[in-house]
């Protein structure tokens, strides 16, 4: 069996797999993932990464909990956009609040939450803000924007006003304050302030 065999027969029996920066991933009936099955993942590990890292290429779905994750937070966000009276104030969805309503929709251990955020995180789906306290929706087209936005405020002297870094806080105690939340925004942002310079 090659690659793509293997994935597509571990997805007919319910198992998913996916890859990140960690390594090769399952979810599904553990039952079903026998001593066997693990040593032919073992043993085609490098391929079967290199083929599911190309179908993410080519936006395959997404793996079952964090399609749940993240429409339950996008989900939150319409909620509170829905009461707001100023359209275009900042959401912030409290982390806690988004973690109590995911790990219950999917029944997660604290391990598997911790695990979720981690890999969600890591792959750019959601950004941590206020050191860990907030959570917002992103994408990596954002993020990229995100970093291309603060070195462009940097070089001009204003990054102050969208980044600040508290006192005494040493591991991520970054706190962002955009002006926009698109990639869209943040380039009209830009040439903008630039134009009026």
């Amino acid at each position: 069996m090659n690659a793509i065999d293997i994935i597509d027969s571990l997805e007919n029996q319910g198992i998913i797999l996916w890859a990140d920066d960690d390594g090769l991933h399952y979810e599904g009936d553990i039952s079903i993932v026998t001593p066997v099955v693990i040593d032919m993942l073992k043993s085609n590990k490098p391929a079967i990464i290199e083929a599911l890292l190309q179908s993410a290429a080519n936006d395959e779905p997404l793996p079952t909990r964090w399609q749940v994750a993240l429409s339950i937070l996008d989900d939150m966000v319409k909620e509170k956009r829905d009461r707001m009276l100023y359209a275009k104030a900042p959401i912030r969805i409290e982390r806690r609040d988004w973690r109590k309503r995911y790990q219950l929709a999917l029944s997660l251990s604290d391990f598997e939450t911790e695990r979720l955020e981690q890999d969600l995180r890591a792959n750019q789906w959601v950004y941590f803000n206020n050191m860990f306290a907030t959570v917002e929706r992103t994408t990596l087209e954002f993020e990229a924007m995100a970093i291309e936005f603060f070195n462009w405020s940097r070089n001009r002297g204003i990054s102050g006003q969208f980044l600040s870094i508290p006192t005494g806080v040493v591991n991520h105690g970054r706190i962002r304050t955009l002006p926009a939340d698109t990639v869209q925004g943040l380039k009209d942002f830009m040439r903008q302030y630039d134009s009026k310079q």
